[in-house]
């Protein structure tokens, strides 16, 4: 069960996460994605009814240029932060769901910069997933690198498992070089034969 919630991560992990957060916020505020990032630190919350105080806003790089004096509400930021948070928790669970796994998970850890630097995700996740969500720390493994520390993490706690020293990998080591003579092969027998 564990390769298979592994599996979904992964799969997850390559279409969403920080990056889309920040790619929607300067899409739909036309500003520089720099800008976007910084915002999404600064005002990240992922539930609008967390709001606190509804700040003003003023856009540095905006690139609408019949906008004087570019300013938003913080309640339009994160309209689009929660948005799309939404959205990936809604892919999970109907993954999860699909694959019949959602009963046997008993809590979710957030991990990786891009969420868990956003306020209350681990209550959005808790509302749509109806199931405990908790925000990884980190502390462990704060010297390894940020782009690789959730990846290190599921290792270590796939390592650390009873079962892992009894599941064998199929993982091929082909080199990059094989593959492309393998490939090549394939198209000279299809075409010669």
């Amino acid at each position: 069960m564990c390769l298979t919630v592994l599996h979904l991560y992964i799969q997850i992990q390559f279409f969403f996460g920080g990056d889309n957060i920040t790619s929607d916020i300067a899409y739909v505020l036309n500003i520089s994605p720099e800008e976007a990032d910084k915002l999404k630190r600064q005002y990240g919350l992922a539930l609008r009814s967390f709001i606190d105080n509804d700040n003003n806003i003023v856009l540095n790089t905006c690139r609408d240029e019949n906008l004087k004096n570019p300013t938003i509400k913080s309640s339009d930021l994160i309209e689009i932060i929660e948005a799309r948070i939404e959205e990936i928790f809604t892919l999970i669970n109907k993954d999860i769901t699909s694959h019949g796994i959602k009963n046997n998970i008993n809590n979710v850890i957030l991990a990786g910069e891009g969420i868990v630097n956003i306020n209350k995700s681990d209550t959005a996740g808790k509302i749509i997933l109806n199931i405990p969500v908790k925000i990884s720390t980190g502390r462990l493994i704060s010297t390894v690198k940020s782009t690789y520390r959730v990846s290190y993490a599921l290792v270590r706690y796939i390592a650390a498992r009873p079962y892992a020293k009894t599941v064998s990998s199929s993982i091929s080591v082909k080199t990059e070089k094989n593959l492309v003579k393998t490939i090549m092969g394939k198209i000279k027998d299809f075409f010669y034969s």
